[in-house]
């Protein structure tokens, strides 16, 4: 990051990640060289199923302190290998992982983190979710879904003390007890807005929506990449994500990705991990969906409005912003000329139009010029690319050190004329604050040029140069039609949002941890369950949602439903399951 000279333990630690990345990068690769599918970016299946299905039976002592997240165990390790495509293991059985989730279950509704603890709404999600990825009858039938209902609406947070749902009885109201309460609602076929309408739900999901664009966990927080999923998801759920400022969010979401790393930081200026992959990633195929469920929206509002037909003026104008925004991403074809690095996006597909986009403008995306492409609008506005802007500080420090360099001469040379004199003490306090000025300028020079080296072997770097190579490959043509597809019709074409090529290089470079198995938040980390499920997440949507499968199609993951992460067809298997059982009587969406 440009650190503009204040070193913080977060920037000396971004620029330690920036120096061990670009090493990992440059070790195979030079710019020019990088092949989108080679064999160092094979996604290795065997190494990671065995890492995931050691953790079914018994674990270390060291566990300990996950007691209470069991049942999230039980869901990242089923939930990982069913994207692998990978079996469970022989031991421990299916059936014994069954019955161990069904000791979770609370007798008043809900689950718990393990066997005899209090209901909580994260790990009735986790049990829900690895239930259904276990699929079939015997799993299924365990979830005493009327109960689990009961238990949700008891969590709701009446309007009047400000909404939302409380985790847990006498625990936090956030905006992941949302998420969790709607997503087990889906899965289950329950009735989402009974529970929504019980707390105020949307409402709340607004007032925790910062400034900064992105959702925090209460209002007023700060936004979160694991919090805007978890309120966009919800909202969406309900079918009223329209609610939320989604050009601010779009906005303060692709700002999260790096240029460097290629991965997503949760927060503003943090650093990159690899669980956000799926948090801030699996993001963007909710955002496209909507704004092309906005455009059309839009030209229907139009259409009746140019008929005579009328409409709230409120509402047109909403529509209106958003027809303009979606026109100019649906219309940005990947037909550029490259990039300058003065401001263009660049040619590749997949690359972030709207990362750009982020940047300057007083009206945003919505107040563009009609009939402008994405990249002709980009293009007009006062915005520099990450190199551009380092270049630019490179100078700035330069010229700013040897001013104070030469100042720093100056005030020496004053002192010496003066020393022993009764103005000698102050003109060397001067020169001793001058020299400090100097070279304190120096090590922001050397921090800024160390971060402009960096991104010029980063991800992005290195993708620009593969160019057309990251066209959408055949082997994905099903992936990519999956995501268009529930967007509102097979064969849409979805706005790509976010540099898919260099969210997939981070996964498959720097986040395996190989020999031994299993995905990690970064390099230096080790590999946990957590950031293997949620690194597979988020490699799964961006491969269905871009359609490019870096490394070939032998690294296609599984599709994995966009709101409620877990594999398509065991949802739509657990829907039917739940519609019979209910007797289609459910108030969950068909």
């Amino acid at each position: 990051m440009l650190d503009d000279g204040v070193r913080t333990t977060t920037s000396i630690d971004q620029a330690e990640l920036e120096r061990r990345v670009t090493a990992l990068y440059a070790k195979d690769y030079s710019l020019g060289g990088f092949d989108p599918e080679d064999e160092g970016l094979l996604l290795d299946r065997k190494a990671h199923a065995q890492y995931l299905s050691g953790g079914l039976g018994s674990l270390p002592a060291g566990f300990i302190s996950l007691d209470a997240s069991r049942t999230w165990i039980c869901y990242w390790i089923t939930h990982g290998l069913a994207l692998l495509g990978a079996p469970l293991p022989p031991s421990p059985s299916r059936e014994s992982i069954i019955a161990f989730l069904a000791s979770c279950q609370h007798p008043d509704g809900g689950f718990g983190g393990g066997p005899n603890q209090l209901a909580h709404l994260a790990p009735t999600y986790a049990a829900v979710a690895a239930l259904v990825t276990l699929g079939g009858e015997d799993a299924l039938s365990v979830v005493d879904w009327p109960r689990l209902h009961a238990f949700l609406l008891r969590m709701c947070v009446p309007p009047e003390r400000g909404g939302g749902m409380t985790m847990h009885e006498g625990g936090e109201v956030d905006v992941r007890g949302c998420y969790c309460a709607l997503a087990a609602c889906e899965m289950l076929r329950l009735d989402k807005q009974a529970v929504a309408g019980a707390c105020d739900m949307v409402g709340f999901i607004r007032r925790c929506q910062s400034h900064e664009g992105g959702i925090g966990g209460e209002p007023w927080n700060e936004a979160h990449g694991g919090y805007t999923f978890c309120g966009l998801a919800a909202a969406a759920l309900l079918g009223q994500a329209h609610r939320l400022d989604l050009d601010r969010l779009l906005r303060w979401a692709v700002r999260c990705q790096s240029q460097v790393e290629g991965g997503f930081m949760g927060r503003t200026n943090k650093l990159v991990d690899g669980c956000y992959s799926f948090w801030q990633g699996g993001a963007f195929p909710l955002l496209a969906q909507l704004l092309a469920q906005q455009a059309q929206q839009a030209q229907q509002a139009e259409q009746g409005a140019a008929a005579g037909g009328g409409s709230d003026d409120d509402a047109a104008a909403t529509l209106a912003a958003a027809a303009r925004l979606c026109r100019l991403l649906l219309d940005d074809g990947a037909a550029g000329e490259g990039s300058d690095g003065e401001g263009s996006p660049g040619s590749r597909q997949g690359t972030a139009g709207s990362a750009p986009a982020a940047e300057g403008g007083d009206g945003g995306a919505a107040a563009a010029v009609e009939g402008q492409t994405l990249k002709e609008w980009v293009n007009s506005l006062p915005h520099l690319s990450p190199r551009a802007a380092a270049a630019r500080q490179l100078e700035s420090l330069r010229q700013r050190l040897d001013a104070a360099v030469e100042a720093s001469l100056e005030a020496e040379e004053a002192y010496a004329a003066a020393r022993g004199g009764p103005a000698g003490g102050p003109l060397q306090q001067e020169a001793v604050a001058a020299l400090q000025r100097a070279s304190d300028l120096q090590q922001a020079l050397d921090s800024c040029q160390q971060h402009a080296d960096a991104l010029s072997c980063g991800a992005a770097t290195l993708l620009d140069a593969a160019g057309p190579r990251l066209e959408p490959a055949a082997a994905a043509a099903s992936a990519g039609s999956s995501a268009a597809g529930a967007a509102g019709g097979e064969g849409a074409r979805l706005p790509q949002l976010y540099d898919a090529a260099a969210l997939q290089l981070w996964l498959l470079k720097a986040c395996q941890a190989l020999p031994r198995g299993g995905l990690r938040d970064k390099p230096g980390k080790p590999a946990d369950y957590y950031h293997t499920c949620y690194c597979l997440s988020g490699l799964s949507s961006c491969q269905h949602y871009s359609g490019i499968v870096l490394g070939g199609p032998q690294n296609l993951l599984a599709r994995a439903d966009t709101l409620c992460n877990v594999e398509a067809g065991k949802l739509a298997a657990a829907r039917s399951y739940f519609a019979h059982a209910q007797g289609g009587a459910a108030g969950g969406s068909p």
